[in-house]
């Protein structure tokens, strides 16, 4: 067998083999799989299994080596790049030339390779850390949210402020305004506390109309793919008006919020206060690492794989797919709006693997154990439950793996901590 490597420029390369059938494992795999067929084949005039060879060979095959030809190109690609010590990013392009039985095995493959880096400036680093306090306002914002989500809808004449559900019918008009036949939509639900742009002229006659009133107005309309399509010119009935009317604050509420759980209002203003400390520990933790990533990617230039950055998007869309129920998604579209975040995150991955590499990392049974101390006492889980799903996930080992390149970086780094106060805003 003989192969050729040769450099395409950049991360691409081109792997060109020729494999006779005398090659010691293409004739291995040729034969194998005559005889696999030979022992299902049923031939007129013979037995099943009796079939001899050169009958099999003669008959089907073209369409038996045609078929073992996937298995055969990957195994001699894995030796050749096992061989070179290639680490190969994705395949860019596959040619196999058409052959007839006896003939060569010829083919060309185009792909890229894993960049090679040697990543720099991340020890000593100047970073500044995130330490939240949290204050009564603070806890006093989360029950104002607690409590609007508990809030009950009752029938009103009008809407004084944005608090409130519109039911309207909406139906697209023509010029003159005659309805157009099949774009009605019936009583469509309209949160007035919604911040939509595209919302922003209907909320406005909203909270000047009385139930029974109609008018006319353009509205932005979007396509499947959730796209703007335009604007049209629709009909307006406004069906029923409801505002939203809180629940008071005392020890029952907090029992009704809490199923049970908190006794008293205290009791759920020190819950809250406790999910809010692990919730903004966790954001500070979260901002310091984009920091880090941020700054080690504007030290650290090289190039990425096209090929690496095409799969990210391809799984985003699988994703959203899956999202959608299989409906149709504007896949250029997609590609478009989400480039620039698959290339940072190809980037980022790259060189996170590069300094994991470069300083031998490890998520060891201590750290496993030791993760699953942390998790369960913040979320009040099972131990020893969290620790065996640690130990048979990879996905977790891969997180964990990047939480000891963070822990590692901010060792080394000088890290000034700063204290914040959440803000919020919003009526009571």
């Amino acid at each position: 067998m003989d192969y050729k490597i040769t450099d395409l420029g950049g991360l691409k390369k081109q792997l060109e083999v020729t494999a006779t059938v005398e090659d010691n494992f293409v004739k291995d795999k040729f034969d194998s799989a005559y005889s696999e067929f030979q022992k299902k084949a049923a031939v007129p005039g013979f037995r099943k299994g009796k079939t001899p060879i050169e009958i099999v060979k003669k008959r089907y095959g073209e369409e038996i080596e045609a078929d073992s030809i996937p298995d055969i190109v990957n195994e001699i690609v894995k030796d050749i790049f096992e061989k070179e010590n290639t680490k190969i990013a994705g395949v860019v392009d596959y040619n196999l030339d058409n052959r007839t039985i006896g003939e060569p095995l010829h083919f060309l493959l185009t792909y890229e390779v894993v960049p090679e880096i040697e990543p720099k400036d991340y020890v000593d680093m100047k970073l500044e850390r995130a330490m939240y306090k949290i204050l009564p306002e603070t806890i006093d914002h989360e029950l104002f949210h607690i409590r609007e989500s508990n809030a009950e809808l009752a029938e009103a004449e009008t809407l004084e402020d944005e608090k409130g559900v519109a039911t309207v019918d909406l139906q697209v008009v023509d010029a003159q305004g005659v309805p157009m036949i099949g774009q009605r939509r019936e009583n469509y639900k309209i949160d007035l506390r919604s911040k939509a742009p595209e919302l922003s002229e209907i909320r406005e006659r909203l909270l000047k109309s009385k139930a029974g009133d109609e008018f006319n107005l353009e509205l932005e309309t979007f396509d499947k793919s959730g796209k703007v399509s335009g604007k049209k010119p629709f009909k307006v009935q406004v069906k029923k008006l409801e505002k939203f009317v809180m629940p008071e604050l005392s020890d029952e509420f907090a029992k009704k919020v809490s199923g049970g759980k908190m006794e008293t209002l205290d009791a759920m203003k020190k819950d809250i206060e406790r999910e809010l400390e692990h919730y903004y520990e966790e954001r500070a933790e979260e901002e310091l690492r984009d920091k880090i990533a941020e700054e080690l990617l504007k030290k650290n230039e090289f190039e990425i794989p096209e090929s690496m950055v095409d799969e990210y998007l391809g799984d985003l869309i699988e994703e959203l797919k899956k999202e959608s129920n299989n409906k149709d998604i504007d896949e250029d579209f997609v590609k478009e709006k989400y480039r620039e975040p698959a290339v940072r995150a190809v980037k980022w991955n790259l060189l996170a693997g590069a300094i994991i590499q470069k300083e031998n990392l490890k998520v060891d049974d201590a750290v496993l154990e030791r993760t699953a101390d942390d998790e369960s006492t913040k979320y009040r889980l099972d131990r020893s439950k969290l620790l065996d799903f640690y130990r048979n996930s990879n996905d977790v080992k891969n997180k964990l793996l990047f939480n000891e390149m963070f822990n590692f970086i901010v060792d080394k780094a000088d890290v000034k901590i700063v204290e914040k106060t959440p803000t919020h805003e919003h009526e009571d």
